[in-house]
């Protein structure tokens, strides 16, 4: 029996992975599968693990999730350790130390998983205590990501990727607290940083996440105190400050970049909203930008 340590404190943790002879695993990579960039997924896999297998993490800057089918293991987690068994997520937000291994050496566990981006797709993870929980979902989403890694030369890829991450939010809506339609419109605002240049309209929005324009506009309002257009403004707004200042493309080119197809047009909204015109607002943040590097320097 692999004996994990009892009541270990943030400190002790290690990164650590020990993946033995006897375990097998197929991985799901942005290099061959991008379209998992599309819904902030870093990567993920299906493992059959026997022997040795040990996996820790100190300050993991991603969210980590276990889909067990069969066998099991057990989880170290600050002050305490959890049980792995078959039908179980095993959640493991960011920036929260872990370690999980077999639950003993003759035993097998069959699982899959996937690492999640730290980004606003899945900050409805950010804060939440790792856990490990029962749900019916896992029958659906381990099979399905082991059929993606033989689709993977196919068009039939995107469509599986997109039904993997409905899947995923099925199983994180018990720990968003958010409704299911708002955590979807949580993930279409952030999918939409890059597609700003799309000419969107509220009509579009609305059949993105299958609901009526009156239903946006109310869910809107309650997750982010303003309507979809107004949201997807500031969007907008941000990402060409963004663009000015820390690139030298041309007025016009983020412009289009942002959704305006005439540089006129988009240089009259962007002073209606900062007060500056797009040249004056990037020499001032150039120039604030030199400044606090200097402050910086004189330390």
């Amino acid at each position: 029996m692999n004996q994990l340590p009892v009541n270990m404190d943030h400190e002790d943790f290690q990164d650590i992975l020990i993946l033995g002879p006897e375990c097998r695993e197929r991985f799901l990579i942005t290099e061959e599968i991008p379209e998992l960039r599309d819904h902030d997924m870093h990567m993920g896999g299906v493992s059959w693990l026997r022997g040795r297998y040990h996996v820790g993490r100190k300050d993991p800057d991603i969210h980590t999730l276990l889909f067990t089918l069969g066998g099991g293991g057990q989880v170290l987690l600050p002050g305490r350790s959890e049980v792995i068994t078959p039908g179980s997520v095993t959640l493991l937000p960011a920036h929260q130390p872990f370690l999980f291994e077999l639950g003993a050496a003759e035993q097998e566990w069959r699982m899959a998983w996937l690492l999640l981006d730290d980004s606003e797709v899945w900050s409805a993870l950010r804060g939440q205590p790792a856990d490990v929980f029962q749900h019916d979902q896992v029958w659906a989403i381990s099979p399905m990501m082991d059929a993606l890694y033989h689709q993977i030369k196919t068009p039939r890829r995107r469509r599986m990727v997109g039904l993997i991450s409905e899947i995923l939010t099925d199983v994180l809506l018990r720990e968003s607290g958010y409704s299911r339609l708002e955590m979807t419109i949580r993930q279409l605002y952030a999918q939409l940083e890059d597609q700003l240049h799309h000419p969107w309209s509220q009509a579009r929005l609305a059949e993105r996440v299958h609901c009526s324009v009156p239903h946006l506009n109310r869910v809107c309002k309650k997750l982010y105190g303003q309507g979809p257009m107004s949201r997807l403004a500031d969007l907008r707004l941000q990402r060409a400050g963004e663009l000015l200042a820390s690139s030298n493309w041309q007025v016009s080119q983020i412009a289009q970049r942002v959704g305006y197809a005439d540089a006129f047009n988009f240089s009259h909204w962007f002073r209606g909203r900062t007060g500056m015109s797009p040249t004056q607002f990037r020499r001032y943040s150039r120039s604030r930008s030199l400044q606090e590097k200097e402050q910086v320097s004189l330390k």
